[in-house]
C-alpha cells in the first residue's frame, strides 16, 4: 500500500479558501490571515508552489491576496477602538540613463514623507515612513514575502526599525523602487489613482532629491503592495540572467552552427500566472530525434499586474542587441488558457 498522510491544518484551510473562491463565497479576511500564517512560518516556496498549480484567474486572486497579506498588518489596539493598519508600499520610478558608480539613491525621509502625504492624498493620522534610499531590482531580488512580512510587523509592533537592505546593486532595468511604510491608516489599501498634477509635483520632488531619477512623469503610477514591486523586479533579473546565459552558450558555438541556431522561448502571454520560463538552442541542420543543442534551466515568472506581461519580448529584445536574429516563441499554456 502506498503512504499517504493528510495535509496539514494549515494546507487544509488553503485548500478550503480556494475552493470556497471557485464558488464565489470566499472570505478574504480569512485568506489573509492563513496566507500571513503561512509566511510567519516561512513557507513561502508551498504558496508559490501552489500558484503554479492555479487557472489564471485563481492564480491572480491569490497573488493579489498574497501580496497584500505580506505588506499589511493590523495594528493591535482596544477592543472598542477602530482598526488601523500599517501597510508597505512602493513606487516603482524611472533612472537616468547613464548612472554613476557608486550608486547615490539616497532621499530625505521627512521631505518625501511629506511629499507623499500631500500628494497620495493620506488618511489623517496615517504616519509615512520612508526608506532612506531607493532601491534597485537588482537588491529587490534578494527579498523574500517572509522578510516583508516580517519587516512591516516589526514596524506595527513599535519595535525599532531596520533597514529594508544592507545594500544597493547595480540596476538591471532603468527602475528605481521607493518603498515606504504607513502606520496607523484606517484602510488596509492603497491609493488606487494618481491625478496628474499629484503625479508631476511628486515627481519633481523626488528628482530635486536624487539627480539620478529621470522626469519621466508618465512612467510613475499609483503604489502597489511592495511584494508587486519585489516580483517584478526579482522578473527582470532572472529574465536578463536567462538572456545572458543563453548568449554566452550561442557565441560558444562554432561560427557556422551560430549562423544558423534558432533560439526556441518558452514563456506565458497571459496574465496572473506563475509560470516556467526557459530557452532552448536548435540546429536544424541536426535530425528533428536530436533534440536541442543546449536547454537552460527553468526560472519562474509572474505575471499578475506586473508590467512585464509577456516575458518574450525582454528576452528577444535582449537577444537581439547581442546578435540573435532567428526566434521561435513557444507559449507555455495553461489547460484553462
Amino acid at each position: 500500500m502506498s503512504s499517504w498522510s493528510r495535509p496539514d491544518p494549515l494546507t487544509r484551510d488553503l485548500i478550503h479558501l480556494i475552493n470556497a473562491r471557485r464558488h464565489d463565497h470566499g472570505d478574504a479576511d480569512a485568506a489573509i490571515d492563513t496566507l500571513q500564517a503561512f509566511l510567519e512560518q516561512d513557507r513561502e516556496q508551498d504558496l508559490l508552489t501552489v500558484l503554479a498549480a492555479l487557472d489564471e484567474e485563481m492564480a491572480e486572486w491569490l497573488f493579489d491576496i498574497l501580496a497584500e497579506s505580506a505588506c499589511s498588518v493590523m495594528i493591535e489596539g482596544d477592543a472598542d477602538e477602530k482598526p488601523a493598519y500599517a501597510v508597505m508600499a512602493a513606487l516603482e520610478l524611472p533612472l537616468q540613463a547613464n548612472l554613476s558608480m557608486p550608486l547615490r539613491l539616497k532621499i530625505d525621509p521627512v521631505a518625501t514623507a511629506d511629499l507623499l502625504h500631500e500628494h497620495l492624498h493620506l488618511p489623517a493620522g496615517t504616519v509615512v515612513m520612508v526608506e532612506p534610499r531607493l532601491l534597485t531590482d537588482a537588491t529587490l531580488d534578494l527579498l523574500t514575502l517572509h522578510g516583508l512580512y516580517d519587516h512591516i510587523s516589526a514596524l506595527a509592533d513599535s519595535q525599532r526599525r531596520q533597514l529594508l537592505a544592507a545594500r544597493l546593486y547595480t540596476p538591471v532595468e532603468s527602475t528605481a523602487y521607493l518603498i515606504f511604510e504607513l502606520i496607523g491608516s484606517p484602510e488596509p489599501g492603497l491609493p488606487e489613482s494618481l491625478e496628474e498634477e499629484a503625479r508631476q509635483a511628486l515627481l519633481a520632488g523626488l528628482v530635486a532629491q536624487c539627480p539620478e531619477l529621470a522626469p519621466a512623469t508618465q512612467m510613475l503610477e499609483a503604489p502597489v503592495y511592495a511584494a508587486y514591486a519585489m516580483f517584478d523586479a526579482q522578473n527582470a533579473v532572472r529574465l536578463h540572467r536567462l538572456a545572458d546565459e543563453t548568449v554566452a552558450v550561442w557565441r560558444d558555438l562554432e561560427p557556422t552552427v551560430r549562423s544558423r541556431t534558432i533560439v526556441h522561448l518558452h514563456t506565458q502571454c497571459g496574465n496572473g500566472v506563475y509560470m516556467p520560463v526557459w530557452t532552448d538552442l536548435f540546429d536544424p541542420e541536426l535530425p528533428e530525434d536530436h533534440g536541442p543543442v543546449w536547454t537552460s534551466p527553468d526560472l519562474w515568472v509572474f505575471t499578475a499586474d506586473l508590467p512585464i506581461e509577456w516575458p518574450g519580448e525582454m528576452l528577444t529584445n535582449r537577444l537581439l542587441a547581442e546578435g540573435c536574429t532567428r526566434f521561435e516563441n513557444h507559449i507555455v499554456e495553461t489547460p484553462e488558457n
